[in-house]
């Protein structure tokens, strides 16, 4: 069951930060770098995203493993990051149809992407903090 636990929360691990990975890349591109020039590579984009994904993945599992034999409460961070997974993808699926919506609403023509990208930003921090209450919740 540890074996579980361990490649559970490494997959979790591993998509969070991924997904910290892609916003501050889009973030970062979107100020830097044309955004129209990244449709031609975005396979390429999305290929290397996933390697990243997976060698985070490997590199986690790693990590995990060895938390589990030092951390008497690894349940907890399991928990942690397994709960904080669902948010996380709830989070890319909302985001840029918020984006979209407050750009629509102010009338902010091609504003839509960095008002997504900044959606997810404020959202992360309060899945983060939801979660963190209610697994690290204060004992009374």
């Amino acid at each position: 069951m540890i074996i579980l636990k361990i490649i559970a929360c490494a997959f979790s691990m591993s998509f969070c930060f991924t997904s910290v990975l892609i916003l501050v890349d889009l973030s970062v591109e979107l100020f830097f770098v044309a955004f129209s020039d990244r449709y031609g590579y975005l396979s390429e984009w999305l290929q290397e995203r996933c390697v990243y994904f997976v060698v985070l993945w490997i590199f986690f599992c790693g990590i995990c493993a060895i938390l589990a034999e030092k951390l008497k409460d690894f349940d907890r961070l399991v928990n942690f990051f397994v709960n904080l997974f669902l948010p996380t993808v709830a989070i890319w699926i909302i985001s840029p149809f918020l984006g979209i919506t407050i750009a629509a609403v102010f009338e902010l023509h091609g504003g839509d992407i960095l008002i997504g990208i900044c959606t997810a930003y404020v959202l992360a921090l309060i899945v983060v903090t939801e979660v963190l209450k209610q697994v690290y919740s204060p004992k009374t």
